[in-house]
């Protein structure tokens, strides 16, 4: 099965006009039609995908960041 499947909700113009939350409340992979005399509006939202790679290199971005920790003395202090 392909990752490409996306739902599809069709909105009027008057709905999207009377509460836009409809297109921000779209979740990852599905779509709204809105459509109109000439032909019509599709939004999608994509899926976002992040492989392990980034994901580390992401968290080793974060450390980077943070001032160091000496876990010894914060244990010690616990007791």
């Amino acid at each position: 099965m392909s990752d490409n499947i996306v739902s599809m909700k069709t909105i009027t113009s008057r709905q999207l006009s009377r509460k836009p939350s409809l297109i921000s409340g779209i979740k990852p992979g599905e779509s709204v039609q809105i459509p109109d005399r000439k032909g019509g509006l599709t939004l999608t939202r994509g899926k976002q995908s992040i492989t392990a790679d980034e994901m580390f290199t992401e968290l080793d971005r974060l450390v980077s960041q943070c001032p160091p920790l000496d876990t010894k003395t914060f244990l010690e202090e616990g007791e």
